[in-house]
């Protein structure tokens, strides 16, 4: 059996809830007319259909020989998790009811990965206990810069611990922390 273990998604959930924000994270028509998402840390980034149609992610897998994708939120959306608590907690659970929803719709043939309120350890904690509870979820998707240092993986504990406990998986995806700087050209960080 082949499982796909890194494959971004973005739930048609996320995507209505950023069009309806007035502030960054939203989605937005440019003025060509394309929807793009606006995140300021990263500018504005075309959104892609691929990442959020079900029947095209099944085709591509039934072509390449794939019974199982495990499905995490698109990197450039990741920055739902960096908000405030307040708009990071409810932005995060409507990614895992989603991410949970297609993995009850089309059983067997999806697991996921949590996305997590980063900005309050507690807050992660409780949604990723939260989340663990849901059908198709598997672990949580944290950025890899937790672990650049013992200092900084000491803040990853809570989840570290609920994932042992609850015999979950921790996908390290490179990526910044909240706060750290963005790295500007992916293809430095790429394949690393």
């Amino acid at each position: 059996m082949m499982i796909d273990m890194h494959a971004h998604w973005r739930p048609a959930e996320l995507a209505d809830a950023l069009r309806a924000r007035s502030r960054e994270p939203r989605i937005v028509r440019n003025p060509d007319g394309v929807e793009v998402l606006k995140a300021s840390r990263m500018g504005e980034e075309p959104l892609a259909k691929a990442f959020d149609d079900v029947d095209f992610h099944l085709a591509r897998m039934d072509r390449q020989g794939v019974e199982t994708s495990v499905l995490s939120l698109l990197g450039s959306f990741c920055w739902i998790e960096a908000q405030p608590p307040a708009e990071a907690v409810p932005l995060c659970r409507t990614v895992n009811d989603g991410l949970s929803g297609i993995c009850r719709k089309h059983p067997g043939r999806f697991a996921a990965y949590a996305a997590l309120p980063l900005t309050d350890m507690s807050a992660a904690k409780a949604e990723f206990e939260r989340a663990l509870g849901l059908p198709g979820m598997i672990g949580a998707q944290v950025p890899g810069n937790y672990f650049l240092t013992c200092k900084d993986a000491e803040t990853m504990r809570p989840l570290l611990e609920v994932a042992n406990r609850r015999h979950a998986a921790l996908f390290i995806h490179n990526g910044p922390r909240p706060g750290d700087v963005y790295p500007r050209v992916a293809s430095d960080t790429d394949n690393a």
